[in-house]
């Protein structure tokens, strides 16, 4: 809107409320009504808003299925998209592990785990793999699972039964391929328990897709060369994070790592609006942020004046 463009806001399903109540504020702060509307359903109004030729952009967030069938369908017009993450954190022999494990737990179990930079895989020196994994189990069983609502609670349910169900599923896959389930795991409805495993195949969902639930995944590693492969061991590649107290450590890891950002000394997801937004791989297309958003929605145009 910034940028000059009326928009059409089809929010998720699942969340419908957060959408109407934005849209009120923005119309209470004096935007004209028909700068931005909100309109509800499913796949088939999205296929037919991507399809309509007024529709110059679509800016789309969520799972790569439903990216792929918004591009095969939308033709020729721009596309920005944010699909999702599997973020590795590398912790180093050298790493304050306190600063390292109350990371790693808020990155992994913030908003139930429904954060596409959320800390997912954790890949750890063997060094110091036991004393990491013994203070993050710790951390990860004093936390209250509840009502957000409630000031103690601090994780809260997940957006639906479904979705807790299927995350439980993905605990069970790894656990009877071999992963050991250190804490949690357990599931009510819609609220799960969050989850420290390691041991994990690499051929199991929970290592290769984005979970988005509060469950983490702890894989030790000796050479530098390692943590780099298993973080690179993806298809998914949005932010990162890397802790160690070396200053030419972090930064040779993180232009291996694949990963649109590498958070040194805070795990992967720490974000501000000024940063640009972004991954490669099957985790985004283009950037976001507030400047870079705004080129990606808008239109440059050349005027010449010959004197």
């Amino acid at each position: 809107m910034a940028g000059g463009n009326a928009v059409i806001l089809k929010p998720s399903q699942h969340t419908p409320l957060a959408a109407e109540l934005l849209v009120d504020l923005l119309r209470e702060a004096g935007l004209p009504e028909q700068v931005v509307t909100v309109i509800h359903g499913g796949p088939e109004v999205t296929q037919v808003l991507v399809q309509a030729r007024e529709v110059r952009m679509v800016s789309f967030t969520g799972g790569f299925a439903t990216a792929r069938a918004i591009a095969a369908t939308a033709g020729i017009k721009r596309l920005a998209m944010e699909l999702g993450g599997n973020a590795p954190v590398i912790v180093f022999p050298d790493a304050d592990l306190e600063l390292a494990v109350r990371a790693c737990a808020s990155g992994a179990f913030w908003a139930a785990g429904q954060n596409c930079i959320g800390a997912q895989r954790l890949l750890v020196h063997r060094d110091v793999a036991k004393d990491f994994t013994d203070q993050l189990v710790a951390a990860t069983a004093a936390l209250v699972v509840g009502d957000p609502r409630q000031e103690a609670t601090d994780v809260g349910p997940m957006i639906s039964a479904d979705a807790a169900s299927a995350a439980a599923a993905v605990i069970q896959e790894a656990v009877s391929g071999g992963a050991r389930l250190l804490t949690g795991g357990g599931r009510r409805g819609s609220q799960l328990t969050p989850a420290v495993l390691s041991e994990v195949p690499r051929s199991c969902g929970l290592w290769q897709q984005e979970v988005f639930a509060p469950v983490v995944v702890i894989e030790t590693f000796e050479q530098e060369q390692e943590a780099v492969a298993a973080a690179n061991d993806c298809e998914y590649a949005l932010q990162a994070g890397v802790f160690t107290r070396d200053l030419t450590t972090a930064l040779r890891v993180a232009e291996a790592v694949e990963a649109g950002g590498v958070m040194i000394n805070d795990s992967s997801d720490f974000r501000l609006d000024a940063m640009p937004f972004g991954g490669s791989k099957y985790g985004s297309m283009g950037r976001e942020s507030v400047r870079f958003a705004f080129e990606e929605m808008t239109q440059p145009k050349v005027v010449a004046i010959a004197l």
